[in-house]
């Protein structure tokens, strides 16, 4: 009971404090983005996206310039710590908008490079014919809707990150904040086809499922 009480008092204590420097309508704002925050994982309701949504604004209005440089910054950082490296001799692709439907007949494989804006992606590997032994896929972008086919012989190299979104590899899927996917089959370098994913969105849905 002291206990709860002292955490309770502390908690108060902090709240004062930053309310009387920030502004109660910016701690307030702060304190509900949190919790939606909180919610979206847990539920991904339209409540909890709404919440977000009203505290983001309340936010920028408030302390614009705060807000802007804290966001500037941690978008910075995570590009930096999230970057897909280079490969080979193919050049990048950069577009607006990318809708790419490689999902209907045969098509060949071959490393890849694109940066987007928005874009939606479907591709199904067991229908192309690959074009090297050794296929490099990188794929980043703000927002993205992707859903990837991969034939389950194939030794598959797996770099995936989400700012806000889901990722969902075979039965496994996570979502949230900051989430980020390595994975790598056990016997990748004995594998006859080898494919290697590089994915990366602030907001991304991501689907990578072996056939």
């Amino acid at each position: 009971m002291r206990k709860s009480n002292a955490i309770l008092f502390i908690a108060a204590g902090i709240y004062l404090a930053l309310g009387a420097v920030a502004g109660y309508a910016t701690v307030n704002a702060a304190v509900l983005l949190l919790l939606g925050i909180e919610r979206y994982r847990n539920d991904r309701s339209k409540l909890s996206i709404l919440v977000i949504a009203v505290s983001t604004l309340v936010l920028i209005i408030n302390q614009f310039a705060l807000f802007t440089i804290v966001v500037l910054i941690s978008l910075g950082a995570y590009y930096f710590r999230a970057r897909p490296s280079a490969f080979g001799t193919h050049a990048n692709k950069h577009r607006l908008f990318l809708n790419m439907r490689l999902d209907e007949q045969s098509w060949v494989l071959q490393s890849m490079s694109f940066w987007h804006a928005v874009g939606e992606i479907r591709m199904d590997m067991s229908l192309a014919v690959p074009e090297d032994k050794e296929t490099t896929i990188v794929l980043q972008g703000l927002v993205g809707d992707l859903d990837l086919i991969v034939p389950d012989d194939y030794g598959i190299q797996v770099d995936a990150s989400v700012l806000l979104g889901q990722i969902s590899f075979r039965q496994v899927k996570e979502g949230g904040m900051f989430h980020r996917l390595s994975w790598r089959t056990p016997n990748y370098e004995e594998c006859e086809q080898k494919l290697k994913l590089q994915l990366f969105y602030l907001v991304g849905d991501i689907k990578i499922r072996t056939v």
